[in-house]
């Protein structure tokens, strides 16, 4: 009988594999379909998760052993493949036979013409699957720097190439090993309703350990994976799934009780919904976004915590024109998303260099459209959950060097944490947070002011 947590990380990879569905969507699909324990719930986690962050590793452990090349083979035979070898050499409290076993089922459900093959790939990768690095030591002794780190860490040969020549070999490498560590999972307490302390002990009586984050004051760091959507505290409203790291960009716009402001890219609302209580739900908040699924996504977000202040609008962020000029704009800019790999390991596969070139036009319009819109003395908030200058550094600097634009970038030392130390991650024209440095996913921000 196959077990279930590995029958659930098949549906959610073969939903990624053959659909290009997202991990995080047809995962939670999967685990929703039925019920099971948390040992179950944890290991199709572990192994969806894993064998997605692994991929390119695993896909250069196992071609040896393949007679065609492994993009030739159905995608049921991938999946399996992948997904064993994964359980074989990271996961060493599975057995390499379980995870044989498991997958020569699986097989034989899936693809029964395939099992053969299944069962003797597995067991020739059995005999070396916990000396992976030795293997692809000597099959990489004769490789470039980019190609052997592109397959050491599991990250496409152009996003390597783009972070050494953005930071350095070293602080890429850095970054690299740290986008394949499991992300911790963070929540944001709506003071509006429960101190943080009392957030805690709400979480408590419901099972979940939580303690205060490093660098924010409305922060929890939660031990464990816990489905939050299910608990009290959240149906409620006095907790938020947010990174820590992303609950430093709303307090960077300074907000206070009455300000009018805009959010150009609000969706899915954990940013505005932030302003907002950061504002003590006095005030006005246009959230713009470009679908009817994502304006609804907001609403829903500031119905759950109980937030008038917030008026979700569908429309471009780059054609708002209002009434008035704002107090204040956020630009939660679209972008490659390198910054979040941990939690989105699909996002390297689905990313393109020529995606970076698009990308770029859109921020800086976006950019440009926020600060055409705020008053004189306003403040315009620009932030990214990517590690590239093309997107960051430079998109600022473009807008701010622009005449006609009439606004200079701030310096936002003085707003962050002293938590942060001397790993400030400072840039010209913003601030970097690094997963490596900072436990929180890669975030960049910059403040700039209207003259």
């Amino acid at each position: 009988m196959i077990a279930e947590g590995r029958r659930r990380a098949y549906q959610a990879l073969i939903r990624v594999e053959r659909d290009g569905a997202y991990l995080s969507v047809a995962l939670q699909e999967a685990l929703a379909s039925t019920a099971m324990d948390e040992r179950d719930r944890a290991l199709a986690t572990e192994i969806a998760y894993g064998t997605l962050r692994r991929q390119i590793t695993l896909d250069r452990l196992l071609s040896p052993l393949l007679r065609r090349p492994l993009s030739k083979l159905d995608p049921e035979v991938r999946v399996i493949l992948r997904m064993s070898a994964y359980q074989m050499s990271w996961l060493h409290r599975v057995p390499a036979y379980a995870a044989a076993n498991d997958a020569v089922e699986l097989a034989k459900r899936h693809l029964p013409q395939a099992a053969p093959l299944v069962n003797a790939v597995l067991r020739r990768y059995a005999e070396r699957a916990r000396e992976w690095q030795d293997v692809l030591n000597r099959d990489l002794a004769r490789a470039s720097d980019v190609e052997r780190w592109s397959v050491m860490h599991s990250v496409p040969t152009w996003i390597v190439e783009r972070l050494v020549a953005d930071h350095g070999a070293d602080r890429a490498l850095e970054a690299l090993r740290s986008m394949n560590e499991p992300a911790a999972m963070s929540l944001r307490v709506n003071r509006l309703r429960a101190s943080r302390e009392e957030a805690i002990a709400m979480l408590s009586a419901e099972g979940v350990q939580a303690s205060p984050g490093a660098l924010a004051q409305e922060g929890l760091r939660v031990q464990g994976q816990v489905d939050v959507t299910r608990l009290q505290a959240y149906r409620d409203g006095v907790v938020t799934i947010q990174d820590e790291g992303a609950m430093l960009v709303a307090p960077l716009l300074r907000p206070e009780p009455g300000m009018r402001v805009v959010d150009l890219c609000a969706a899915p609302g954990g940013k505005t919904t932030h302003l907002a209580e950061l504002m003590g739900d006095r005030g006005e908040i246009d959230a713009y976004d470009v679908t009817v699924a994502k304006v609804r996504a907001v609403r829903q977000q500031a119905e759950r915590l109980r937030l008038q202040s917030i008026h979700p609008r569908l429309g471009d962020g780059r054609q708002v024109t209002p009434e008035g000029p704002y107090d204040a704009a956020l630009v939660d800019a679209p972008c490659t998303g390198l910054g979040v790999m941990r939690r989105r390991p699909d996002l390297r596969y689905r990313r393109r260099p020529e995606d970076v070139l698009q990308l770029a036009q859109l921020q800086r319009d976006l950019l440009r459209r926020a600060c055409a819109i705020v008053r004189s003395g306003g403040v315009v908030v620009y932030a990214t959950c990517t590690l590239l200058k093309e997107e960051n550094e430079s998109v600022v600097h473009a807008v701010a060097s622009d005449p006609s634009a009439g606004v200079r970038v701030e310096d936002v030392t003085s707003d962050l944490p002293a938590a942060l130390g001397a790993k400030m991650g400072e840039r010209a024209g913003g601030f970097l947070l690094w997963p490596d440095w900072h436990e929180t996913d890669g975030f960049f921000m910059a403040r700039l002011r209207r003259l």
